[in-house]
């Protein structure tokens, strides 16, 4: 490799990592498609979380009453609150909620606000293998 290629090189890498960006996002984690950042939902009745994303490995949904997220760029294990594996359609990702009117501690029977991030699992993209998507907000009300 040539000095300035090298230079490049260096200078690329260190703009990623001041940003806090990987090379994979680039490729983008799953874009956040429903509910929309900020809906209101009904308490106690199902809806449908909706993702895109390109790309191998299979897409998992984090539902949390934090937004904070872990050492692996996906909301905090500790503050989840629903983790489920979502369906493929197409380029689509999709996962409807369960409803559990007897369980009052379910998030579906909870007023208030939550914050959801689907992230893909392909560990040939990078080192932890999460290519995590955007976070978003809803409310039950």
């Amino acid at each position: 490799m040539s000095r300035p290629a090298r230079i490049l090189a260096v200078a690329a890498a260190t703009a990623l990592v001041a940003t806090g960006t990987s090379a994979t996002a680039a490729t983008g984690g799953p874009t956040p498609l429903a509910p929309s950042n900020g809906k209101s939902l009904t308490a106690g009745k199902a809806f449908t979380f909706k993702v895109r994303s390109r790309g191998q490995g299979a897409v998992f949904l984090k539902v949390s009453k934090s937004k904070k997220k872990g050492k692996d760029g996906t909301l905090a294990a500790k503050d989840d609150l629903y983790f489920r594996k979502m369906g493929k359609k197409g380029s689509t990702f999709s996962k409807k909620t369960e409803t559990y009117s007897a369980l009052e501690d379910y998030f579906l029977n909870k007023p208030g606000r939550y914050y959801w991030q689907a992230y893909r699992i392909d560990c040939a993209a990078q080192s932890d293998c999460n290519v995590e998507g955007a976070i978003r907000s809803f409310r039950i009300r």
